[in-house]
């Protein structure tokens, strides 16, 4: 039994992240998947949204005593 992809490529950069300019010189944040590379899918999504309503990301809340 296999997992559902939880993330694709992006179409625009094909996983790079960033675009070029027609020189080439200069780069760009992809403006599609955010300088990532990947977008996620409706199950990647999903899952996305569990974990942030399930725990704490980023400095939301400090749990005192505990230093990462």
């Amino acid at each position: 039994m296999g997992l559902p992809d939880l993330e694709v490529k992006c179409w625009k950069c094909w996983g790079c992240g960033v675009l070029s300019f027609e020189n080439h010189g200069e780069t760009v944040d992809c403006p599609e998947c955010g300088g990532v590379g990947w977008i996620p899918t409706e199950d990647g999504k999903r899952l996305l949204e569990f974990l942030q309503r399930h725990l704490i990301l980023g400095d939301e809340e400090e749990t005192p005593g505990l230093e990462v």
